[in-house]
């Protein structure tokens, strides 16, 4: 934990929620065992336990940049802010595709790229828990995260702070550094599965229904019905390649804009490949009629997370 004990906010606790009994000793935090359990319910089991005011999450893949809490805590000086939210950027020493994933995360969209870059402070209606801060009456007050699910804990809660009327703040100084995902495969099951539970939060959250959610299905839908229609109607055929080579032509922009010539056709590439991962995860949640959990769609084995609760 040495992140922590270089913050230069003094005032915190560290609460450490493992699954298994941790071999391993950590100065000034105290380590609860979960056993098998859901990241919502782990977090859960942290704030249950929490003395502080304000809860601080973020997980064991991540860790903070030094004035992490001092800035958080700068951002709840306003009464009237319940929750703060701050950016996951790539750690130095990253491998290249990790760039490649960060960057193609980054760049997806403006509704949630700043969740990988630094954009700027405003108002905002959902979060991940990696890097998460909310008062404690209020995490208390809306009876913690829904545990019931194996992810998407996160979006729903925020939903609930933003129903009763909670203001939920991003601020790009609230920093932490996450490890994306090692490799293609591990990215692409991460995709799908976000898109999987968007797709599902749809049919019960109106807060989902916007369109940047909606791109990438209705691109695979364009993809496999005009690749038929073409087959058969030859003047709608032209069309159909002058829609593919402006995709193309949208995926070098992006690629550019990554600011480095080496990621240029890896995001390019990259991209195109979330886009139908993410697609198809939420074409497969929207006609469920169960919820991704961990026994049904949840196209990942758990990983092992770590509930914080900080002062």
């Amino acid at each position: 934990m040495p992140f922590m004990q270089a913050q230069t906010c003094r005032s915190f606790e560290i609460l450490i929620v493992s699954e298994v009994e941790e071999t391993e000793r950590f100065a000034n935090a105290r380590v609860i065992t979960s056993g098998r359990a859901s990241p919502a319910k782990a977090r859960n089991i942290g704030a249950r336990e929490a003395r502080g005011e304000i809860l601080a999450f973020i997980d064991d893949d991540a860790y903070p940049a030094k004035d992490w809490l001092e800035k958080a805590l700068r951002d709840f000086e306003d009464k009237t802010v319940g929750a703060v939210g701050g950016p996951s950027l790539v750690p130095p020493g990253a491998t290249f595709f990790q760039k490649v994933s960060n960057k193609v995360f980054e760049l997806s969209s403006g509704k949630t790229g700043h969740r990988y870059g630094r954009g700027r402070k405003a108002e905002i209606d959902d979060w991940p828990t990696c890097n998460f801060f909310v008062r404690k009456t209020l995490f208390d007050r809306m009876s913690g995260f829904d545990d019931q699910y194996w992810g998407g804990e996160d979006t729903r809660f925020c939903y609930a702070l933003v129903g009763a009327g909670v203001k939920i703040i991003y601020d790009p100084e609230v920093m932490v550094y996450h490890h994306p995902r090692k490799t293609l495969k591990q990215h692409m099951r991460q995709t799908y599965f976000w898109g999987l539970w968007r797709g599902f939060m749809i049919k019960h959250y109106e807060q989902s229904l916007q369109w940047v959610f909606f791109a990438p299905p209705l691109f695979i839908l364009w993809l496999l019905g005009g690749g038929i229609v073409s087959c058969f109607w030859t003047m709608f055929r032209s069309m159909y390649v002058v829609s593919l080579l402006v995709y193309g032509i949208y995926l070098l922009t992006l690629g550019l804009r990554s600011g480095n010539i080496r990621l240029v056709i890896p995001v390019a590439g990259v991209m195109a490949l979330s886009h139908l991962a993410y697609g198809s995860g939420f074409l497969r949640g929207l006609a469920s009629r169960e919820a991704p959990t961990q026994k049904t769609m949840n196209p990942g084995p758990p990983v092992s997370e770590k509930s914080g609760a900080r002062q």
